[in-house]
């Protein structure tokens, strides 16, 4: 573990040194800039962001990064939202600071509301009710940002797989993390069948997924 002290993020017990999730997240070839701070958790206490600026020119998502980190990080050191940002803001002395990042950048986090879509997207919104305890889900809320955490996540799979009579991995709701795109996922393992799912095979075109606001 490296970093200060001060700066070690606590999700949930675990002990996450943020520098090396932005060592991990620069290295993608369409990162410029990248900083990792702690963010408020109803169930967790603290849990991870990220904010990246990307290069010019290149065209980033947050799952994209999410996955990226994925493979390259445990489930519990990748960050649960991603904000692609032009600029990254800065503290009085003209330097990026982690502390009061969350605050700073509340309004990006926000989510509008949007009715799920009929199908898929509305049984996953159901689900992820059902195992929150929340009375609206929308189609964009991302269930770890919701209060989920891995436990909730593998009750979500469990109803899905007995619902849909599919095998489901039990890691997909870590890549697809909201009901827009955890529906999209569903679709194509339908589609494919379960024997072209992986973490280094998911669906990677962009146009594939909802985009995310």
């Amino acid at each position: 573990m490296t970093g200060r002290i001060k700066e070690i993020i606590d999700r949930g017990g675990e002990k996450v040194a943020p520098r090396e999730i932005e060592d991990v997240l620069i290295s993608h070839p369409g990162v410029q800039q990248v900083v990792v701070f702690p963010v408020p958790h109803p169930t967790l206490g603290e849990d991870i962001a990220a904010a990246v600026v990307p290069k010019n020119g290149k065209s980033l998502s947050e799952f994209e990064l999410r996955d990226f980190a994925l493979q390259r990080l445990p489930g519990f050191k990748v960050p649960t939202r991603v904000l692609i940002l032009a600029e990254i803001p800065t503290g009085p002395t003209g330097k990026v600071q982690r502390a009061g990042l969350a605050d700073r950048l509340a309004p990006e986090f926000a989510v509008t509301y949007e009715r799920p879509a009929k199908g898929l997207e509305q049984l996953s919104a159901i689900v992820f009710e059902s195992v929150l305890q929340l009375d609206r889900v929308g189609r964009n809320d991302n269930f770890f940002a919701l209060g989920g955490d891995s436990i909730g996540a593998m009750q979500v799979v469990a109803r899905l797989v007995k619902v849909l009579d599919i095998e489901i991995p039990p890691v997909i709701l870590f890549h697809r993390p909201t009901p827009a795109l955890l529906a999209s996922e569903l679709s194509y393992l339908q589609k494919k069948g379960k024997s072209q799912w992986g973490p280094g095979n998911l669906s990677r075109d962009p146009s594939y997924y909802p985009q995310v606001h």
